[in-house]
């Protein structure tokens, strides 16, 4: 799965962004979303200093 943890990380955000278009109030409080949301967006930032290669492609030795 080399290459595809930043774009299933991407799509996990946008998961739950459409969650939060839904009644998100009876699942967490707005803390707790924004926590959520905030940790999906500093994941995303520091998968980005580990993956620096195209999607799919593996790193040449």
């Amino acid at each position: 799965m080399k290459g595809y943890r930043t774009i299933t990380l991407n799509v996990l955000a946008t998961v739950v962004g459409a969650l939060m278009t839904t009644d998100w109030g009876s699942v967490a409080d707005a803390h707790t979303a924004g926590v959520v949301v905030g940790g999906l967006g500093l994941a995303n930032t520091v998968l980005r200093f580990f993956t620096d290669g195209p999607i799919g492609g593996g790193r040449e030795a």
